[in-house]
């Protein structure tokens, strides 16, 4: 075991979005004497299983557990987690945002008892420092779970992939299983979040069911709470619809080049589709078009009808791109980097009005 040693591990199924968390690693200040590595692991079967992989293949005695879409802004970050785990040789376990006492649903989001700091990007981006503050003074604070955005460990604690075999509550679980062990956990003072979590928005297909899971094991005594799952639990052969039928009928709107009529059709249909991502994406991009439009230019969908793309798959992956490329230039990443981000601006048409309003929306 190598006492000087951080690996970040990652489980990833998206190439663009790993090669963007790795850039800001890739920033970090190294303490003098420590080195870093990181550890991308692909085709993982869940999470748990996947973080269980990559634990065992590093000999570094601390890890950095983070979602494919999060980027650690906090420069010192490494510097800063070390001395949280010097201070009390108990911690085992921090994160950025946790909650101080877990309610009875298992779920950490249900009470206000939260506390920790993190830069959420869902459409737009947000500082979010939840219902409890860290004392400065005391560094840091104890917490019952932390979200599984970011989760660093001075221990090895296996991840119960015998449990959860998905996406979900591996997180809560794994700071269960430190408390069993008998190690503390805890969230860092920030006085700027240290990650922003490109969070997008939640899928919550499978959610009860491991949350039931979780219960079971933790807390087999809260039966009201177990047999409450069950009535949010999606059948296993329950076909999943992925498009609304405005987003149909949006993208055939966009498809025919009819921009006009699909803003209108957006401006009458926003209210009631606020929770479809794909929707929200598609009326970003048409307000740029109607900012252009005002100023006389055409560039935001002008790719749309000169390369053959698909809108659906092409859109969102372009507008996760301008984000992380404003990013690259709002975080100054090196020169390199930045020119990159412009580059891209460039070949894909994306105007100065169309940066402006995506950039009071990402950052």
């Amino acid at each position: 075991m190598d006492t000087n040693k951080v690996s970040f591990i990652v489980c990833t199924n998206d190439e663009a979005a790993l090669y963007e968390c790795t850039l800001y690693i890739k920033q970090l200040a190294i303490p003098e004497g420590f080195s870093i590595d990181i550890i991308p692991i692909r085709n993982a079967e869940s999470m748990a299983q996947g973080y269980n992989q990559a634990m065992k293949a590093s000999d570094a005695k601390y890890k950095v557990y983070l979602h494919q879409d999060v980027l650690i802004l906090n420069k010192n970050f490494i510097a800063d987690i070390l001395t949280v785990f010097q201070k009390n040789n108990k911690i085992g376990l921090i994160g950025m945002v946790g909650t101080k006492q877990l309610h009875s649903n298992g779920c950490m989001w249900s009470n206000a008892m939260r506390t920790g700091a993190v830069r959420s990007h869902c459409i737009s981006t947000v500082d979010d420092y939840f219902n409890i503050p860290v004392s400065p003074a005391r560094m840091y604070s104890p917490v019952e779970a932390i979200d599984g955005l970011l989760m660093a460990t001075s221990q090895d604690i296996p991840w119960r992939s015998d449990l959860f075999t998905g996406w979900d509550f591996y997180d809560i679980s794994q700071s269960k299983e430190f408390s069993r062990a008998g190690y503390l956990i805890a969230v860092p003072y920030q006085s700027s979040p240290w990650a922003l979590h490109d969070t997008g928005f939640m899928n919550l297909k499978n959610y009860h069911r491991y949350r039931k899971v979780f219960l079971e094991e933790y807390y087999p005594q809260n039966q009201t709470e177990i047999d409450d799952c069950s009535k949010y639990i999606t059948p296993a052969d329950s076909t999943h619809e992925t498009k609304t039928q405005a987003s149909v009928t949006l993208l055939e709107l966009l498809n025919n080049h009819n921009y006009d009529q699909a803003l209108i059709f957006v401006q009458e249909n926003l209210a009631q589709n606020q929770e479809n991502e794909l929707f929200c994406i598609l009326t970003i991009f048409l307000q740029i078009y109607q900012l252009e439009k005002q100023a006389g230019l055409f560039e935001i969908f002008a790719p749309l009808e000169t390369k053959n793309l698909s809108i659906d798959s092409w859109l969102p992956a372009h507008y996760a791109q301008i984000c992380r490329h404003l990013w690259r230039l709002e975080y100054l990443l090196p020169e390199k980097e930045q020119e990159a981000a412009r580059h891209y601006f460039n070949i894909w048409q994306v105007s100065e009005i169309a940066q402006d309003y995506m950039r009071n929306l990402c950052v």
